[in-house]
């Protein structure tokens, strides 16, 4: 199980990856997701943010989705993104 990084109560904050975070949350359950995706710029030579664009895509589709199913309806989405990769999002 995946422990909250942070929370209180007005909010609960989750600190890792989205896919493992984002299972474990059930449908509509939550009212906002705010996440800052990789760009794939190979920043500082970090590993995450070193993938193939192709797999890159699929990964973004993937916690998209899973934002969609967790999310009350009317929740909101913000994801950040870079000026040179907002095209990825």
């Amino acid at each position: 199980m995946v422990e909250p990084y942070y929370s209180d109560d007005h909010v609960t904050l989750h600190h890792g990856d989205a896919l493992d975070v984002l299972a474990e949350l059930d449908a509509d359950s939550i009212e906002s997701c705010v996440t800052d995706p990789p760009y794939l710029l190979g920043f500082m030579g970090r590993q995450w943010d070193t993938r193939a664009a192709s797999d890159h895509l699929g990964w973004h589709g993937a916690w998209a989705a899973e934002c969609l199913r967790v999310l009350k309806p009317g929740g909101y989405l913000l994801a950040f993104g870079g000026s040179r990769t907002w095209h990825r999002l």
